[in-house]
């Protein structure tokens, strides 16, 4: 009988293939773990910057909705003839009404008729959200109706 050699592959040869397959698989991983971190960090600065849209998107049609704004103790009320709306500023957060905002911000500049304010009736604000985004900061303003004008004189 006559013997035939199987064609194979040697113990080292396959060794070596399995010791590069796990370096291949080690790197994938660590890729993928970065990638993950990269992806985490993407979501936290896209829910900061909707935040902090919708914060200026809300000041906004508040502004333009209310005749007569107040800004009094880390807060500012917007009153109309129609409803009152408030909001209260903390430093991790903004309460408006029963909504709440999370985000750090600081308020700027107060503006009453184009003069800086600190306190009472205004109809802009700067509000700086440099803690949440770099260089990122909100201004607001608003138009006082006619009624302001005659009763205050143009």
């Amino acid at each position: 009988m006559r013997q035939t050699k199987i064609k194979s592959f040697t113990l080292s040869e396959i060794l070596v293939v399995m010791v590069i397959t796990a370096i291949v698989v080690g790197i994938a991983f660590t890729v993928l773990s970065i990638v993950q971190q990269q992806i985490r960090k993407i979501q936290e600065n896209y829910k900061k910057t909707t935040e902090l849209t919708l914060l200026e998107e809300r000041l906004y049609w508040d502004f333009h909705r209310h005749n007569f704004i107040v800004y009094k103790d880390n807060g500012l009320t917007f009153i109309s003839e129609i409803d009152t709306i408030s909001y209260t500023f903390d430093s991790n957060y903004i309460i408006r009404d029963l909504d709440s905002i999370e985000c750090e911000i600081s308020i700027g500049k107060l503006y009453f008729d184009g003069k800086e304010v600190t306190a009472g009736r205004i109809d802009a604000i700067t509000i700086s959200a440099e803690k949440e985004i770099p260089n990122y900061s909100i201004f607001v303003s608003g138009q006082k109706d006619a009624t302001y004008d005659m009763n205050h004189g143009f």
